[in-house]
C-alpha cells in the first residue's frame, strides 16, 4: 500500500459514517465510524479549532476504536495536549485508543514520545509513506486504512 496520489475530495466527507466533520484553517477533524481522524498542517494548531477536536473526543471517547492523525508540523502545545487528555479523563475508564500518527515532523515524532511516557503506549509515529505499518498498529485492513487516510487529507487545511 502506497500513499493515495488521488486524495479524498468532498465527497469523501459526505458518506455517511462522517460525522463531526469540521476543517479550520490549521486543524480538520471527524469521525469515521468509530476512528478519530485529525490532520493538521504545519501552523500550531488554532486553541478554537482545537476545542473542536476535544469535542470530539469527550463525545466518543467510550467508543472510539482508534485515531488517525496526519501531521504536517507544529502538533499540539503542552496545554492543548493537557485539554485533549482532560477530556477524555472525565469519562470514567476512558484510554486513549491505539493512535497512528503520519508525520514526518521530529517535533510531532517528539510530542508522541511525550504522549507515551504518560499513558499507556497506545500512539505510534509513522513516516507518512510507511502505510503498512501503521495500518498494522490500528488493527486494519490496508483498504479501511486507505480510505481514512484519504479522509485526513480531504480534512487537512492547506496552508494560506
Amino acid at each position: 500500500m502506497t500513499a493515495s496520489s488521488e486524495h479524498g475530495g468532498p465527497a469523501a466527507l459526505d458518506a455517511p459514517d462522517v460525522v463531526g466533520a469540521f476543517k479550520g484553517r490549521t486543524l480538520g477533524v471527524a469521525m469515521v465510524g468509530k476512528v478519530l481522524v485529525v490532520a493538521h498542517n504545519a501552523l500550531p494548531p488554532a486553541q478554537d479549532e482545537w476545542g473542536h477536536y476535544c469535542d470530539l473526543v469527550g463525545q466518543n471517547i467510550t467508543t472510539l476504536s482508534a485515531q488517525l492523525v496526519v501531521a504536517e508540523g507544529h502538533g499540539p502545545n503542552a496545554a492543548q495536549r493537557q485539554q485533549a487528555l482532560d477530556r477524555g479523563a472525565k469519562v470514567k475508564g476512558a484510554t486513549i485508543p491505539p493512535t497512528a500518527v503520519l508525520t514526518r515532523s521530529p517535533l510531532v515524532r517528539g510530542i508522541v514520545t511525550l504522549f507515551n511516557w504518560f499513558t499507556p503506549k497506545a500512539m505510534r509515529a509513522f513516516p507518512p509513506e510507511d502505510l503498512e505499518a501503521a495500518a498494522r498498529h490500528l488493527k486494519m485492513s490496508d483498504a479501511e486504512f486507505q480510505r481514512l487516510v484519504d479522509i485526513a487529507h480531504a480534512l487537512q487545511p492547506q496552508e494560506a
